[in-house]
């Protein structure tokens, strides 16, 4: 008998867990609270100035780095956050090797604050940036993961068109293959390597315009 066919206890028992399941509701329960949990940490490297009235424009503006570093750092956190919500809207079923990736996914995304705090303190510090943009990279790569397993064991509620699979992964890897290029000119221009940063979404958008009708659900 085929596992898809299984009650619901016996799938759990060999570690396929559907989409009604308690085990499915848990993950996705967790997954939105890490999220919320590091966006929120996000915002501790932004500490109230403890100055006399007329210091305090000279004191809000040396906190212009945190702030930035805090905007940055939501933006990234949030697009993230949207991109596994839709993978997670569009799954049937979870299989433990699923579960694992996104437990590593999740210890990434706790991780973020560290490194944005930092940038908020050495905004121009490769020391600082380089970790920053690597987190974002290793997110973006357990993603990708993600998705190929997904589609590897058929877990979609709908299956992936195969003429879309392609241009997918060609989305996931151009925006990749910029995250690398950003970290890699973080080590003479750190700064520069952030505005890299900032466009790694552009691939995506590109292959966005080439790829055939009903890329964009799946994007």
């Amino acid at each position: 008998m085929s596992s898809t066919h299984l009650p619901e206890d016996a799938r759990s028992i060999r570690g396929q867990y559907g989409r009604e399941t308690v085990e499915f509701a848990r993950l996705v329960n967790l997954s939105d609270a890490v999220f919320a949990i590091a966006m929120t940490l996000l915002v501790l490297g932004l500490a109230v100035p403890d100055v006399r009235t007329d210091q305090l424009a000279g004191e809000l503006a040396r906190t212009l780095p945190q702030l930035a570093a805090f905007v940055l750092g939501f933006a990234l956190i949030g697009n993230v956050w949207w991109q596994h919500h839709k993978l997670f809207a569009r799954l049937a079923r979870l299989d433990r090797r699923l579960v694992a990736l996104n437990l590593a996914f999740l210890g990434a995304v706790a991780m973020a604050p560290f490194p944005t705090g930092l940038l908020g303190s050495y905004p121009t510090s490769r020391a600082t940036v380089i970790p920053f943009i690597g987190i974002f990279l290793l997110l973006g790569s357990l993603f990708l993961a993600m998705v190929c397993h997904a589609q590897r064991r058929a877990a979609w509620a709908q299956p992936m068109p195969a003429a879309i699979y392609p241009w997918v992964l060609a989305g996931w890897l151009g925006s990749l293959a910029l995250l690398i290029v950003a970290l890699a000119v973080a080590f003479a221009a750190p700064v520069l390597a952030l505005a890299v940063l900032v466009l790694s979404s552009a691939p995506e958008a590109v292959v966005a315009r080439r790829a055939p009708a009903g890329y964009r659900h799946w994007s």
